[in-house]
């Protein structure tokens, strides 16, 4: 062993000796002075690097307060899905469909082909119609004819009556000097100052001459007679004329009915739409006012429903309702587009088409519900609701509330809001009466931004 050693081990141990409980003391001593120091030297550090904050502005806002007012019962009213324009086509002519292309469901355009008729009994009626036009055009012609060979000798006899009356006249101016020489030679030859040889000359130039105006008014009977029967032919003439020209716009009529006849034939889609219902199939017998198809037109829409009279009073054309469809368990928006002003007088309703959003899954036969609010003077049923302008909601996140006024600052509040009546929303959780919220809150405001109301 050597001296190191051997000194060590007969030196005594000077540690202190400690207990238990001592231990523990120290350590929790130990414990408190690192925690002071830490404070002290992060709260000396907060002082040397706090900065200086500026003063903000409060935003000047409108606000309301949140009250209990009346709130309106809705009435839901049923009603069915139809199309706003359905035709059925029919037939217009008597005949065999030869072809049908449709079938009940098909999508058809506006002046697709939809049955062919047979028509031939109608094209035998055409030719003969086109036939018989070119025989009433003779007869037209042939009447002309005639009325031209009256009016000529209407034109005869009207100048047979100018030479007869010509005639005439003269005759009688030469029966007055004949007369008056017929005297003078009966007088002289009583005197016996001319012979007798005179007095017969002057006697038969007068006998004369009263022959010739007997003839001449005789022929001017003779010719206004037949100037009578000239008229006659005439006006026989023109009535051939007419009865010819009436076969000829008749014979025309009835090529223009075949051919529309002929139209009719083929039976086409007035509009884009869908074939519906088939009412027939090919080789039947089709007859004027008989049904061949139903076609409804594609994407216009609208619900019909029965409106009680109680009711009718609130509604208005234009006015936009939610419409609430089953089959689709959601809600389309609607427009009503007609109120029919009739009742029916047992049920007294009235009946009110609304005009509906189209979209691909709505259809024709769907069960509708009809949203209707009464007005509080009417409606027994109203309650009390907490109510706030509408134009006061925001959405956060895509989260619908609205800011509130606390301690002078903009707190937004989600919220679950109910029905809209008026420029008025009910609120059903989030908001209690009381509470002031702002109205129109700009985008720019921002949570505990500080408020002036104004």
């Amino acid at each position: 062993m050597d001296i190191l050693s051997t000194k060590t081990e007969s030196l005594p141990d000077q540690r202190p000796k400690f207990s238990q409980l001592q231990r523990w003391g120290y350590l929790a001593l130990l414990m408190a002075v690192s925690s002071g120091t830490a404070w002290w030297v992060l709260s000396r550090g907060s002082l040397w690097k706090t900065p200086t904050i500026a003063a903000i502005t409060p935003v000047a806002v409108k606000t309301e307060i949140a009250t209990r007012k009346p709130v309106a019962a809705d009435r839901t009213l049923t009603g069915t899905v139809e199309s706003a324009e359905t035709v059925t086509l029919t037939s217009r002519v008597i005949g065999q469909i030869q072809k049908l292309t449709v079938h009940e469901g098909d999508v058809v355009q506006a002046g697709q082909r939809i049955a062919e008729i047979d028509v031939r009994d109608i094209q035998a009626q055409q030719q003969q119609a086109n036939a018989a036009i070119p025989q009433a055009q003779s007869a037209v012609s042939i009447a002309q004819s005639a009325l031209l060979t009256a009016q000529a000798q209407k034109s005869q006899a009207q100048a047979r009556v100018q030479e007869a009356q010509a005639q005439l006249t003269e005759a009688k101016a030469e029966l007055a000097d004949a007369q008056l020489h017929q005297k003078r030679m009966a007088m002289l030859r009583r005197k016996g100052a001319v012979s007798q040889s005179r007095l017969d000359e002057a006697n038969t130039r007068l006998s004369v001459i009263q022959a010739r105006i007997s003839q001449s008014q005789a022929s001017l009977t003779q010719s206004r007679t037949t100037v009578k029967q000239a008229q006659a032919t005439v006006g026989q003439a023109q009535a051939q004329i007419r009865q010819a020209q009436a076969q000829v716009e008749q014979a025309q009529a009835e090529v223009k009915q075949t051919q529309a006849n002929l139209d009719y034939g083929t039976v086409t889609a007035p509009f884009s739409g869908v074939i519906t219902h088939k009412y027939t199939e090919v080789g039947a017998m089709a007859g004027p006012g008989e049904s061949i198809v139903k076609i409804e037109r594609s994407g216009h829409l609208r619900l019909s429903v029965d409106v009680p009279e109680s009711l009718v009073g609130q509604i208005r054309r234009g006015q936009s309702v939610p419409v609430q469809i089953d089959a689709l368990n959601r809600q389309v928006s609607g427009r009503i587009s007609q109120i029919i002003p009739a009742a029916d007088p047992r049920s007294r309703n009235f009946t009110v088409k609304v005009a509906l959003k189209a979209t691909q899954d709505l259809l024709p036969g769907m069960f509708g519900r009809l949203r209707l609010r009464s007005t509080l003077s009417q409606d027994r049923g109203s309650r009390q609701g907490l109510m706030i302008p509408e134009n006061a909601l925001v959405k956060q996140f895509g989260v619908t509330g609205v800011f509130k006024v606390v301690d002078q600052q903009a707190q937004f509040q989600p919220i679950t809001t109910g029905q809209v009546q008026g420029e008025r929303v009910e609120v059903f959780s989030g908001l209690e009466k009381g509470d002031v919220v702002i109205l129109q809150p700009l985008p720019s405001l921002k949570e505990r931004t500080p408020v002036n109301i104004s």
